[in-house]
């Protein structure tokens, strides 16, 4: 069972990288052959130079060329073919054609145009590999003079570089790194695992099976990066990890800024314009409101979040939003329900009906309210069991805590005793616990009313109405049972012994949660 766990939370983000790794690095790697220039886009379209996967340069060419000039796309076809012959393997001697140690770009003019050749200590004819024209400096903003030194210094620090990764040694390095890699990689991995199964804390687990697999992506990328063959796949991979990784960062901190915020803005709207008596109502939806409005914001902001990983790693976002709008079309339709859920949680908040640490009666269950989203409600009743209710099935509620709570008093005495006489200590004990320091600031007036609800030959059922502030009348109401009964007693007042007139009933309303 914990293998399996293990392995559960640890194939998801496992899978998730090398897929997002896998399409970036196709993506990246795939640089486009004509791009419209930047500043000028209705004159010049631009190509890049690409050495191992990595763009060192841009070639410029007129968007509408006059006829008979050379096609940019044809250009950085010769281009390309000039490099791979500079990167060529020798098979007799399997190293570079050309020495890295003795390799050198120089400039070559050519009537009003200069040329960039390359010769090494075995090559001493110069071998084209491009020529520096009009429209390159024009959109460089350079002479092409300038222009040519630029590029010369690029392209031969680019191609020694390539050079030196070609050579017997560089690639033995290489594979010596790329073993000790993968074997540092999977002595984590199983290590991981390992950890796996004695991690009872499920968001522990979730961070070591993330930390898992950017290990992973890291290692991959690493290995990439080794060989001249891959650099490209390994850059493009390393770029898309910045950009989802800076994408992140904002969003987690401006999730939390407007967290921050919410709490704030949602604290001073209950306070402002508030008479102090009524605030403490108000401030019991702080809470409520706050967690709401940050749920609400949080998907905004990871779902923006979301939209702008899959630009950085080149997903059409116009394909994805079209199909996640007709598959939330085809969700709104078929679980009709849960918008039901959303607009009347809602309701629930902004015409205040209950709050967290109300006590409520939703249905067949009674209870303290816990916790509250736009979707259900989850109430723990006297058992401690914890109720979970979607919003859309709750057809009334009973608030037992809004505002003020009212306690509806039953004692049966016996029919023999003097009625009024019991009323009196009924009713100077009521007010006696009213005037008790201890409970006068749990009972909000007087007695309203107190008297004779119902009489038969086995008893007199005496009632008093008693108003408590919010959540206090459980309590207030089991301090009023012993006071009673002890009044009754020091007054000679005999209890009723009817089993169908109980001692205390409850009311349905406002059940004890204990």
């Amino acid at each position: 069972m914990g293998a399996m766990r293990s392995l559960r939370y640890f194939s998801i983000p496992v899978i998730g990288a090398i897929v997002c790794a896998c399409w970036y690095a196709v993506a990246g790697a795939q640089v486009p052959t004509l791009v419209p220039t930047p500043g000028h886009p209705a004159l010049f379209a631009s190509a890049p130079v690409v050495i191992d996967g990595i763009p060192v340069l841009r070639i410029t060419a007129l968007a509408s060329p006059p006829p008979g000039a050379m096609p940019i796309q044809s250009r950085r076809f010769l281009i390309d073919g000039a490099i791979a012959q500079l990167l060529a393997l020798d098979p007799d001697r399997n190293t570079t054609v050309y020495d890295p140690a003795s390799f050198k770009v120089g400039i070559e003019r050519e009537g009003s145009e200069y040329a960039l050749v390359a010769t090494d200590a075995r090559h001493h004819a110069p071998l084209p590999i491009l020529t520096v024209t009009a429209e390159d400096a024009r959109h460089a903003n350079l002479t092409e003079a300038d222009l040519a030194q630029q590029w010369q210094s690029t392209l031969q620090s680019a191609l020694i570089a390539a050079l030196e990764r070609r050579q017997p040694a560089a690639i033995h390095r290489s594979l010596t790194v790329l073993a000790a890699t993968a074997i540092g990689l999977i002595v984590l991995t199983i290590a991981g695992l390992v950890l796996f199964r004695f991690l009872r804390n499920r968001a522990a687990a979730v961070v070591v099976a993330w930390g898992l697999a950017l290990l992973w992506l890291a290692a991959v990328t690493y290995g990439l990066l080794q060989f001249p063959q891959s650099v490209g796949y390994g850059n493009a991979i390393l770029h898309g990890a910045k950009l989802v990784a800076l994408v992140w960062i904002v969003a987690l901190v401006a999730e939390r800024l407007l967290a921050i915020a919410i709490a704030q803005s949602v604290r001073a709207w209950a306070l402002f314009g508030i008479a102090p008596g009524a605030q403490a109502r108000y401030l019991l939806r702080v809470p409520t409101l706050s967690r709401a409005l940050v749920g609400f914001s949080t998907f905004l902001v990871f779902f923006v979040a979301a939209l702008a990983t899959l630009s950085a790693l080149q997903i059409p976002i116009a394909s994805v939003v079209t199909i996640g709008g007709i598959a939330a079309l085809a969700i709104g339709f078929a679980a009709q329900s849960l918008v039901r859920d959303f607009l009347n949680g809602l309701l629930v908040l902004f015409e205040d009906q209950y709050v967290v640490g109300d006590y409520v009666m939703i249905g067949d269950y009674n209870g303290m309210v816990e916790h509250l989203t736009l979707r259900v409600v989850q109430v723990r009743d006297s058992r401690g069991n914890l109720i979970t209710i979607p919003h859309s099935t709750v057809s009334q509620v009973v608030n037992a805590s809004r505002s003020w709570s009212r306690i509806d008093y039953r004692v049966t005495i016996d029919s023999g005793a003097e009625a009024r006489k019991a009323l009196a200590v009924l009713h100077e004990t009521l007010e006696g616990l009213r005037a008790d320091p201890s409970w006068h600031n749990s009972v909000i007036e007087p007695v309203e009313w107190s008297g004779i609800e119902a009489m038969s030959r086995n008893g007199i059922e005496l009632r008093a109405v008693i108003r408590t502030v919010p959540l206090r009348q459980f309590e207030v109401r089991r301090e009023i049972n012993v006071r009673v009964l002890e009044a009754f007693r020091g007054a000679g007042i005999a209890l009723g012994v009817d089993p169908a007139a109980p001692f205390v009933s409850a009311p349905q309303a406002s059940p004890d949660p204990t």
